[in-house]
C-alpha cells in the first residue's frame, strides 16, 4: 500500500508541477544532523565547498559557514542543526528549520531523514528534503530509486550485510551463531533484520534476534542473546541502534561480545568494528550537486532517482574491544582504514588522509561543472522508469 501510494504521489505531481521549484531570490536553506561525527563534519563541508563553486557562498561566507553558525550571507542564508543523538530532539529541530520557512531541509542520519519525509510529505506543499541516508532501508521511499514522494531525493551510502559478514569471519572464522537486535516499530530495524538473516543462511550461520522498542529494552535484549550462545551483535541501522549504539557497546562491554554494524563511521559511536560505506567527502558532492541543481532550477526533484555511493570499507575502535576483552584478528586489522586507539586516537589510512585532506579545494566551475550535470543526469527518472519500478516492486509484494 505505502509503495502504491509513493507512486501515486509521483505521478500527481508530475501532472502539475513545473519542470522545477521556483526558488527565492535568496533562499534559506536548513543542514540537519543526528549528532556530531568526525565524518558527517567532512559531508558538510563538502557541501559548503559546491555551494561556494556555484557561488552561492563566498570564501568568507565559506569559513563562517563551517563553524556551524546560522548566517545571512549575501547570496544564500543557512540554518543549521544537530540533535546530539536524541531522537526526541529531532521533531523538535525540524519544528524550528519549518518555523524558519526555510526553501530546503538537507538531513544527515536515517533518524533525521525519517522524520523530516514524515512531516513535509503531510503540508500541503512539502518543503524539499535532500537527504544522505538509507532510505530503503529506512523506509523513506520503496525499493527502488525512482519511486519515492517527489518533494525528496538524495544518495544512500552503499550498504552490504554480506560484506559485513566477510569481515565478521575475517574476525572469528569459527562463528556460529550471531545475535541481531533491532527495533520491531521501524521499518528499517525490520528490514535490516531479514537482510541479516538472508545473508546468513548461505555460511550456515544461525541467528539469533531480539526486537525492541525503545532504550530501556536493549539490556534485556543483550542478556537474552548472550543466552542463546551468540559470539557477536550484529545491528542494523534503525532508529534504536543509531540513537542507541554508545548504550548498546557499554552492554555489550560487560557481557564480553563485540558488536559489528553496517556503517564504517559507526566506531566513532562505539561499534567494535564497523564494515560499510566511507563516502564522507563524496557524499557531500553530490548533495550540494543536488541541492545546487534545484536552487538554479536546472532539476525537477520528482525526476531525481536516488543515488547510491561509496566504497565498502573496515574500520576498527580498539577501545571498545579493550573493554570488551576482544583481540581483533590480523586480517581485521590490515583491512581497517581507520582505527580508533586505546585513549581515543585516531589512525587513518593513507586514503582516507586523502579524501579529508580535499576539504577547502574549490574547483571552478567551469571545471567541475560538465561532471555535475552528467552525474545529475544519470539520477534522472523519466515517466517509464518510474512505472516499470513501481511494476517490478507490485510484481513482487505480489
Amino acid at each position: 500500500m505505502l509503495k502504491k501510494f509513493l507512486f501515486s504521489l509521483s505521478v500527481l505531481a508530475l501532472a502539475i508541477a513545473p519542470a522545477a521549484m521556483a526558488q527565492a531570490d535568496k533562499p534559506k536553506i536548513a543542514i540537519l544532523r543526528f549528532g556530531p561525527l568526525p565524518n558527517i563534519d567532512i559531508t558538510e563541508g563538502a557541501i559548503l565547498d559546491v555551494l561556494e563553486s556555484y557561488g552561492f557562498i563566498s570564501t568568507e561566507e565559506n569559513r563562517i559557514f563551517e563553524a556551524r553558525r546560522d548566517y545571512e550571507g549575501e547570496h544564500i542564508t543557512i540554518y543549521w542543526g544537530d540533535a546530539g543523538f536524541d531522537f526526541p530532539t529531532v521533531r523538535l529541530m525540524l519544528a524550528d528549520a519549518l518555523d524558519k520557512e526555510v526553501d530546503v531541509l538537507v538531513t544527515n542520519g536515517a533518524a533525521v531523514t525519517q522524520t523530516a519525509v514524515h512531516i513535509t510529505s503531510e503540508m500541503d506543499m512539502p518543503t524539499p528534503v535532500i537527504f544522505a541516508s538509507t532510505p530503503y532501508e529506512g523506509g523513506i521511499a520503496a525499493e527502488a530509486a525512482c519511486v519515492k514522494p517527489d518533494h525528496v531525493a538524495g544518495v544512500s551510502a552503499a550498504l552490504s550485510f554480506d560484506y559485513a559478514f566477510s569481515v565478521l569471519l575475517m574476525q572469528d572464522p569459527d562463528i556460529e551463531r550471531v545475535g541481531v537486535i533491532h527495533s520491531i516499530s521501524d521499518a528499517s530495524g525490520r528490514y535490516g533484520a531479514q537482510e541479516i538473516m538472508e545473508a546468513a543462511e548461505s555460511l550456515g550461520i544461525q541467528i539469533h534476534t531480539a526486537g525492541v522498542v525503545s532504550l530501556s529494552d536493549l539490556r534485556p535484549a543483550a542478556h537474552s542473546l548472550v543466552d542463546d550462545g551468540v559470539g557477536a551483535i550484529m545491528l542494523p541501522i534503525d532508529t534504536i541502534t543509531s540513537s542507541g549504539l554508545p548504550v548498546i557497546t557499554e552492554i555489550a562491554s560487560e557481557i564480553g561480545l563485540p558488536v559489528f554494524f553496517p556503517s564504517f563511521s559507526a566506531i566513532y559511536y562505539g561499534a567494535t568494528i564497523g564494515a560499510g560505506s566511507s563516502p564522507m567527502y563524496a557524499n557531500g558532492v553530490n548533495l550540494g550537486r543536488i541541492l545546487t541543481a534545484h536552487l538554479n532550477g536546472d532539476v525537477d526533484l520528482a525526476r531525481v532517482g536516488i543515488g547510491t555511493i561509496g566504497d565498502l570499507h573496515v574500520g576498527v575502535n580498539l577501545e571498545s574491544a579493550e573493554a570488551q576483552g576482544v583481540d581483533i584478528s590480523q586480517a581485521v586489522m590490515e583491512e581497517a582504514i581507520a582505527v580508533i586507539e586505546s585513549g581515543g586516537t585516531t589512525r587513518l589510512a593513507p586514503g582516507l588522509l586523502a579524501a579529508i585532506a580535499r576539504r577547502g579545494r574549490i574547483i571552478p566551475l567551469e571545471q567541475r561543472q560538465a561532471d555535475d550535470k552528467a552525474w545529475l543526469a544519470s539520477l534522472h527518472c523519466s515517466d517509464e522508469m518510474i512505472a516499470e519500478q513501481q511494476a517490478a516492486l507490485d510484481a513482487a509484494e505480489a
